[in-house]
């Protein structure tokens, strides 16, 4: 396959998983569903964080607007969704 339609499985992979974990909380409202939305959330964070991070030292030679810069804003996102989970795992929230 190439790497537009890997990409795009990927992106609808994430997705899906993303909805039914949501749904997974709105219909079993328990504290399992709530914790399983926040794992699946770390690993998001996690996975922007690391791939963010290998395609800027893969791809150094590229101008840094607008690759680099999308790139550094997925790892800026990534680390504020990692943060916030974090800080919710800490405090019990």
């Amino acid at each position: 396959m190439t790497k537009k339609v890997c990409t795009l499985v990927l992106l609808a992979v994430m997705i899906t998983v993303c909805l039914a974990s949501s749904i997974t909380v709105y219909v079993f409202d328990t504290p399992f569903a709530h914790s399983t939305i926040d794992y699946f959330s770390f690993a998001a964070a996690l996975f922007l964080i690391i791939d963010g991070v290998y395609k800027i030292t893969r791809y150094r030679n590229e101008p840094y607007v607008p690759n680099n810069m999308i790139r550094h804003i997925r790892i800026i996102i990534g680390t504020c969704v990692f943060t916030i989970h974090i800080l919710q795992y800490i405090y019990g929230i």
